[in-house]
Parts: structure tokens; C-alpha cells; sequence
């Protein structure tokens, strides 16, 4: 569901280009990769919190001699006293909310019952049943609710990863295109110049303009042919700009003509208008700091359920058997029943919950703390969506302004070459009117990759939400 995001698609052509070098991003990229390896982590904690369901075994085997239960031990059964034992037992969790317990107990007692030896076997079923700290489980629910919340987080880190990373491609991939027009545009008014030289060279030979006039065409020859590498070498750096944000090291090569790059990109409908809320809800960004606020609240539950004082039921039955001969004997010498059972409520607190209260105000102190965040990424993206908006106009004005003054640019090309062939102009005239004209061109270039970055910025800032590209419709009323 992240990667489809990737597949939104302007114009067929560039669509096709752009689209492709998505999807590789999409399966190399290092920050994608890693993004999907934290999901995958954190779906895999929230399955190994099963375990608390798995049942434990416990064995202990010893001799005693005149010993006594101690009150208050936790996790540990005392022998019998002046016996030689072994006991071994398995705890099962029931989903329902308590612990049923199964065991079995060896015992050879000394000097019992006038006998110097005496065998006893127990068998026995006991429940545990919490009825204040974790009841039910609690525990283990809110722990799977942290767990899944955590799991949200890193789902909606790796929405953020992509979508910054689609962003950062298609910005790259813009300015590439803007460095190849621009080239394509130096070495036009390079050709430009080439050509005033010859023609000056030639009316220097028929006598039409002075010699002296060659000196100009030559250098602004020079310097073109010099912005001509520049721009070359800033070909090259896109291209390797490309690559690096795709996350490949291999060479990017563009196979749209500039003209028709810009000429499809800028078909693409106005921008349309998306509910701030919903464009909020539709960055990772903004659900990272939502579920983060989950997982706090959850770390609250958590310490709020620790604060509580330990109380259970217990019951269970038992069944002992003895003999003076072996085990598994079923007569009653040191009692009168086989049969036993038990019915007990034990209580445990802590003697102060100094760690839980503390816990407690840090998880609300965090929630707080992501409160002002999400605040202040609500101004950040408001402002992104203005900014975008604002860019896009200007973008859309300066382009109209510079195409209207290309005509002229080359009118006046065409003239100042006219005077020039009648020795009415000098070189230095016709070169001024080619660098207005060259001038022009990539201002035209630049305002329309401004057009273009604009329109990527924006849906970017409104979580590349499909809405947008429909146009607003106002009610005739207002």
C-alpha cells in the first residue's frame, strides 16, 4: 500500500520514464530497504508477545530435613519436610484470563509413620486466577496494543521514507531535465555564434563591416563555447545527482527530447484542493507522531497496571497415595483421604510504587511532548501547502511572461542581424540581442522546471492524495 503511492502517474511519456525509476527505487534503494526491514521487525514483536500463552515446565528434586514453608516466597514450592523428592509440574495460560496448574510430586519420607521408609505420590490440578493486576490478561493486551501501535509507527516511517523519497526523485529527475534544456540551449547560442563569426568574417572580406568587428564575434564565441561546458558538466551532475537519490550506481540516462518533456509535464490539470485534514492524515510523518502518541498512552496503561495491588483465586485439587513398599501405592498411612483441595485468595502489593508513578508522569511527559510535534508539523505542513500553491502562480505568471517575450527576443535577433549584413550594426549589437535571446530561453526553462517542482512540492505537502488533481468546484451561491 506504500508503494503504490509511487506509481502515480502526469503524462504518458514522462509517466513512463518517471514511473520506471520509481519502481527501481523501489527495489534498491538502502532508506526503502531499511524502512521495510523495521516494519518487519516490529510485526515480528508483536507475534513473539504469544509466547506469555506458552506453557512452562518446572522440575526441582532435593532433600529436606525439618523444613517450612516460608510466607511471601515467589516462584519456588518448598519440600516436604525430612523427605527426599522430586516434583515436576507444567503451568498452562488460558486465553481467558488464568493460569491452570498440572504436577506430580516422588516423596520418600523418613521415619513417618513408625517406618524408616516411606513413599508418597501426589498428583494435583490447581487454578490461578487474577482478579486486580492483570485480570484477564491486561498485561499481555496492553502490551500487544504497544506493540501494534509500534508497528504503526514504523509503518507510517516507511509511508514518510517514500514519500520524501518519491519527492527527492522527481525534483532530480526536474532539474536533470532542466540542466539538459539548458545545455541544449547553450549550444544553440553557441551555434549562434559560430555562425555571426563566419558572416562577420565574410563582410570583413567584401569590405561591408571593419576588421575590428571580428574581435567581438570571436569572443563571445569563446565565452559560449565555455558556458557550453558548464552546462555540460551540470548535465553530468544531475544525471549523477539521479542516480544517487534512486539509490543505484549506475548511469541515468534521460531519453525525452527537453522540449517535449516540459511541453507533456506542463498538460498536467491545475492544482486542485484536498481538505487540510485529510492531506494532514495523509503523511507518514504525521501518522509516525499519531501512533507514537499510541504507544505512549499504551506505556501509560502499562504503569498504571503495575500500580496495582497482585490479588488472585486460587483452588485446586490434589490426590496422594502412600506405601511402605514403592511408589504408586494407594493406601493411607499418614491421612485418611486421597482426595484434597484448597480455596485461597493471596494478596501482594509493593510497599511503595515510586517506579509505576514515575513511569507514568515520563509516558505523559512524552505524550506532551508529541502534542507540541504534531502542533508544530500541522504549521509546517499548512505552510508547505501554501508555499507550493504560492510557488505554482508565480511559476505559471513568469512562464507566460517569458514566452510572450521570446517572439520579440527573436525578432530582434533577426533584425540587428539584417542591420548588421547592411553595415548598419555592429557585431557587438547582434551578439547583445543572441545573449537577450539566449537569456529568454532559460528563463523560460527555469520557470517552467519552477512550474513542475511546485506541482511536486504540493503533492508532496498534501500526502500525494489523489483529490487534488480534481479541480475545485464552488457553489454558485457563494
Amino acid at each position: 500500500m506504500f508503494f503504490c503511492l509511487l506509481l502515480w502517474l502526469p503524462a504518458a511519456v514522462v509517466a513512463d520514464e518517471l514511473a520506471a525509476l520509481l519502481a527501481e527505487a523501489e527495489r534498491v534503494n538502502p532508506g526503502i530497504q531499511a524502512a521495510s526491514w523495521r516494519v518487519e521487525q516490529a510485526l515480528l514483536k508483536h507475534q513473539e508477545l504469544l509466547e506469555f500463552l506458552d506453557p512452562s515446565w518446572q522440575g526441582a528434586i532435593g532433600r529436606s530435613e525439618a523444613i517450612r514453608s516460608i510466607p511471601g516466597t515467589v516462584g519456588y514450592t518448598s519440600l516436604s519436610g525430612n523427605s527426599r523428592e522430586i516434583q515436576v509440574g507444567v503451568q498452562i495460560p488460558v486465553p481467558a484470563g488464568a493460569y491452570v496448574s498440572l504436577g506430580s510430586a516422588l516423596r520418600i519420607l523418613d521415619d513417618a509413620a513408625d517406618s524408616d521408609y516411606l513413599y508418597q505420590t501426589l498428583f494435583g490440578v490447581k487454578v490461578r486466577i487474577p482478579l486486580l493486576r492483570d485480570r484477564a490478561f491486561r498485561t499481555l493486551s496492553i502490551s500487544r496494543a504497544q506493540a501494534l501501535a509500534e508497528y504503526n509507527v514504523t509503518a507510517a516511517a516507511m509511508l514518510r521514507e517514500n514519500q520524501v523519497l518519491r519527492r527527492d526523485i522527481e525534483l532530480a529527475y526536474i532539474s536533470a531535465y532542466e540542466t539538459l534544456a539548458a545545455h541544449r540551449v547553450t549550444q544553440a547560442a553557441t551555434e549562434r555564434f559560430l555562425a555571426l563569426l563566419n558572416e562577420t568574417k565574410e563582410l570583413c572580406r567584401l569590405k561591408v563591416v571593419p576588421d575590428y568587428q571580428i574581435n567581438q564575434a570571436l569572443l563571445d564565441l569563446q565565452i559560449g563555447r565555455e558556458d557550453e561546458e558548464k552546462a555540460r558538466n551540470r548535465v553530468e551532475l544531475g544525471l549523477v545527482s539521479l542516480a544517487r537519490v534512486i539509490g543505484v550506481d549506475r548511469a541515468i540516462e534521460l531519453s525525452i527530447d527537453p522540449e517535449q518533456f516540459f511541453a507533456q509535464a506542463l498538460q498536467k490539470p491545475a492544482l486542485g484542493s484536498v481538505p487540510f485534514e485529510l492531506a494532514c492524515h495523509s503523511r507518514g510523518s504525521f501518522l509516525e507522531i499519531l501512533n507514537a502518541m499510541k504507544v505512549a498512552r499504551a506505556q501509560m496503561d502499562g504503569a498504571l497496571e503495575e500500580a496495582k495491588d497482585d490479588v488472585s483465586l486460587n483452588f485446586g485439587v490434589t490426590w496422594q497415595g502412600e506405601g511402605e513398599d514403592h511408589f504408586f501405592q494407594s493406601k493411607k498411612i499418614t491421612t485418611d483421604h486421597h482426595l484434597g483441595g484448597e480455596v485461597t485468595v493471596a494478596w501482594r502489593r509493593s510497599l511503595d510504587y515510586r517506579g509505576p508513578r514515575a513511569r507514568q508522569a515520563r509516558f505523559q511527559a512524552r505524550v506532551h511532548e508529541l502534542n507540541e510535534l504534531l502542533r508544530a508539523l500541522i504549521v509546517d505542513i499548512r505552510a508547505e501547502i501554501r508555499n507550493a500553491e504560492l510557488n505554482y502562480q508565480a511559476a505559471q505568471t513568469r512562464l507566460k511572461m517569458v514566452t510572450e517575450g521570446i517572439a520579440a527576443a527573436r525578432d530582434t535577433v533577426a533584425a540587428e542581424q539584417e542591420r548588421f549584413r547592411l553595415g548598419e550594426s555592429t557585431s557587438k549589437n547582434v551578439t547583445d540581442a543572441q545573449k537577450n535571446l539566449t537569456t529568454i530561453l532559460h528563463r523560460q526553462t527555469t520557470a517552467a522546471a519552477d512550474l513542475l517542482r511546485a506541482r511536486a512540492n504540493y503533492m508532496y505537502a498534501i500526502g500525494y492524495r489523489e483529490e487534488a488533481m480534481l479541480p475545485v468546484v464552488q457553489d454558485e451561491q457563494q
